[in-house]
């Protein structure tokens, strides 16, 4: 589902990780991005590329990447939970 930051306006989308927590992403998808979204059990996640060369990969297997809003919103750290927080 497509919607707004409520911090800076800029469209996002969220979509759920492997981990089952929902991740804001950039609404458009980015050469520069590091997460892929994908098909697990039928239900589409987000994917982190961690490792060196797997956005690379992505990228010659024609994946779309997308950028997590948190590297590209100018107000990222008043939405960041601390470490411990459930």
């Amino acid at each position: 589902m497509r919607t707004t930051c409520s911090s800076c306006g800029a469209p996002i989308i969220f979509k759920q990780t492997v981990t089952g927590k929902q991740m804001p992403l950039d609404a458009e998808p980015n050469a520069d991005g590091n997460v892929q979204l994908g098909w697990i059990g039928g239900e589409e996640v987000a994917l982190l590329l961690a490792e060196p060369g797997d956005r690379a990969a992505a990228q010659i297997a024609g994946h779309l990447l997308y950028m997590p809003h948190f590297a590209t919103c100018p107000n990222a750290d008043e939405h960041r939970r601390p470490i411990n927080a459930p």
